[in-house]
């Protein structure tokens, strides 16, 4: 057949103007139409096909022999005499599938949609007997097919058809389908598994800590293996967008799980789309070898999206965990006003998840937002912007995928221009806060009312695990929020996350998540305000008092300086988790146009907080007229530092 590479070639490359014939031929002669349509090809069977369909079988003939040398091949062994002869020739069948491969990746249109061609394909999430399964699905321009996914390291995959459905009986239901009820046996607990998988990547860097001056990697390769078995339920359980295809020839359902609305549409789109515009002749007689064929024979050439999970091995250390501070400012480019705004997603071991969207910006050339963002960072790779024009339906103008990377991303923010078309440019800011480990040890002890040295010793910590945690989350959704640290939070919820906190990290991290963001700063406020003694000491009250008091407010400046210089007398660990507290006040303050929080205010709920006499230096002096006058100083004394930290910035 290699000799005839050439003939089968130029069949291909007619086969478009041989169909059009038939159809021109069949609309013009009804005679025609019905001898076409009924040729007999199997006397004793009495079957029959199409002229159409008889033209299409050569199409997947060259696919079907390269399935069969595949086969051959993974059974011969490497020393066997027909070894080296049946790689040449499937060598050359490749070469020439690669060939006719580059011109099947384009997609369908009016004058070529005859041939086939992939359309779309990824790694997707299958309920079938009401489990979650990992499946790829391929979208062809005449047929859906879905195959079992098999990883074989980085530079091998393989696929194993489960089932496929021609274009013609395919369905799409809508999510509101009544009749389509999910039903899902024992579905994964996904807070546990991320608290696991919290636990077990903590293990891990411990792990590095420890073997960092030679040693053993057993353990830590025992640590890999469950960080990966972990992520691989992550990436069963995360997705919960629902998308279901129905089976017109037998009436079945295959319900989807994906993660993304985008992409979800992208799917519906593409085929209600090539049911609007194809209609592929050899449809009726599609076989389960014909389809397993095309997707070996293609699968070297195409492009897949299979996501930064699968594409990765156990060793692979470039997902991200974190949080990335993304900004948005302005987009150029635009030829004419328009309605626009902006979606952002990020990857989760390959997923795609919405973690933010802009307001939208109505009638302008040149449109600017300028709007922050925390994203948070789980098993990521990538960030997804796209770019929407608002209308009935949303119109995608543009999309771009930002790789992540530790060689770029840094605690500073960077500014970058992102190209997200040919002739649009998106300003954008970035600053990545790696993840940190919620305890090096899990033993649990008490928190609230325990001295701040014990705390840190148990924890092996410079900050107290709490006041990093609850900054992390006040930060990552809870910055416009109105009054964020005047607000009382939920008694109950307040109850939980002491438990939580003094029992297991883990968990209390994870409940931060859940509760109202006044819960998150109430409880960090109460750590504070119970820890025997205060962030400032009880030593160097006095001190700060004193100097705050010997000066007016118009000699400022000096204030500062002098307060600085007894701040500088601190211990480490109480500077420490006071220059974290300070950092993350001044950043709140940014935001005061939405949530009301001036300098002044977060002064007066912290200063009393951080700032506070002894015991001993409160039984020296008059209760009600001492509490009065040192409320006012100790929230002047946390103004000053705030307002020194800004200028230095």
């Amino acid at each position: 057949m290699a000799d005839m590479f050439d003939l089968y070639s130029a069949f291909l490359h007619n086969y478009k103007n041989a169909i059009d014939t038939v159809k021109k031929c069949s609309g013009t002669n009804p005679q025609f139409k019905k001898i076409v349509s009924t040729i007999v090809v199997n006397l004793q069977t009495e079957q029959s096909l199409t002229l159409e369909d008889l033209l299409h079988k050569p199409v997947a003939r060259v696919q079907i022999n390269a399935l069969v040398f595949n086969d051959l091949l993974r059974e011969t062994p490497p020393n066997h005499p027909d070894h080296q002869p049946l790689r040449q020739a499937q060598k050359i069948i490749q070469m020439f599938l690669n060939q006719f491969n580059v011109v099947n990746q384009r997609l369908p249109s009016e004058s070529n949609r005859n041939l086939r061609r992939m359309v779309r394909n990824s790694f997707i999430v299958e309920l079938v007997d009401g489990h979650r399964k990992l499946r790829h699905l391929f979208l062809f321009n005449d047929v859906i097919a879905c195959a079992k996914y098999k990883a074989l390291g980085r530079d091998r995959i393989d696929y194993e058809l489960k089932w496929f459905i021609p274009l013609k009986d395919i369905s799409i239901y809508e999510e509101a389908d009544p009749a389509a009820e999910l039903k899902e046996s024992s579905p994964a607990n996904i807070s546990q598994v991320k608290r696991n998988l919290r636990s077990v990547r903590d293990q891990l860097a411990l792990e590095a800590a420890s073997n960092s001056g030679g040693g053993t990697v057993r353990s830590g390769d025992k640590y890999r293996r469950k960080l990966a078995d972990l992520e691989s339920q992550l990436v069963l359980a995360t997705p919960n967008l629902v998308l279901r295809l129905g089976n017109k020839a037998n009436n079945k359902t295959m319900t989807f799980f994906l993660s993304s609305d985008f992409e979800r549409t992208q799917w519906i789109d593409s085929i209600t789309s090539l049911k609007q515009k194809c209609n592929l002749p050899g449809a009726n007689t599609i076989n389960a070898l014909e389809v397993t064929a095309f997707i070996v024979a293609m699968q070297k050439g195409m492009k897949t999206e299979m996501g930064s999970y699968l594409m990765r091995n156990t060793n692979d250390e470039s997902l991200l965990v974190g949080d990335l501070h993304m900004g948005v400012q302005g987009l150029q480019g635009l030829e004419q006003p328009t309605d626009l705004y902006i979606c952002i997603e990020v990857d989760s071991y390959g997923h795609y998840f919405r973690k933010a969207t802009t307001k939208m910006i109505c009638r302008s050339q040149t449109p600017l937002w300028n709007e922050s963002f925390m994203l948070e960072l789980e098993g990521s790779q990538n960030v997804r912007i796209l770019l929407y024009e608002a209308k009935e339906r949303p119109l995608l103008r543009a999309k771009h995928i930002l790789k992540l990377s530790l060689s770029w991303l840094t605690e500073t923010t960077q500014t970058r221009s992102i190209k997200l078309s040919e002739t649009l440019e998106l300003g954008c800011s970035f600053r990545f806060v790696p993840g940190e480990l919620c305890r090096a040890t899990t033993k649990p002890g008490a928190l609230f009312g325990a001295k701040m040295s014990q705390v840190l010793k148990r924890e092996k910590r410079d900050i107290p695990f709490i006041i990093s945690a609850c900054i992390r989350e006040v930060e990552r959704r809870g910055m416009l929020e109105v009054g964020c640290y005047r607000v009382s939070g939920s008694a109950s919820d307040l109850s939980k996350l002491k438990k939580a906190f003094e029992s297991d990290a883990y968990e209390a991290e994870q409940l931060l998540r859940e509760v109202d963001i006044h819960s998150v700063t109430g409880i960090l406020k109460t750590f504070l305000r119970e820890l025997p003694e205060a962030l400032f000491t009880d030593q160097l009250y006095p001190r700060f008092f004193e100097t705050f008091s010997a000066f007016s407010n118009n000699n400022e400046a000096i204030r500062t300086s002098e307060l600085l210089k007894v701040f500088e007398e601190l211990p480490q660990a109480n500077k420490a988790s006071i220059s974290l507290i300070l950092d993350h006040l001044i950043r709140v303050h940014e935001k005061e146009a939405d949530n009301k929080m001036s300098l002044h205010n977060l002064a007066m709920v912290f200063g009393p907080t951080l700032l506070r006499p002894g015991q001993t230096q409160v039984k020296q002096k008059d209760p009600l007229a001492a509490s009065t006058v040192d409320v006012m100083a100790q929230a002047g004394i946390l103004y000053c530092f705030l307002q020194a930290r800004i200028k230095k910035d």
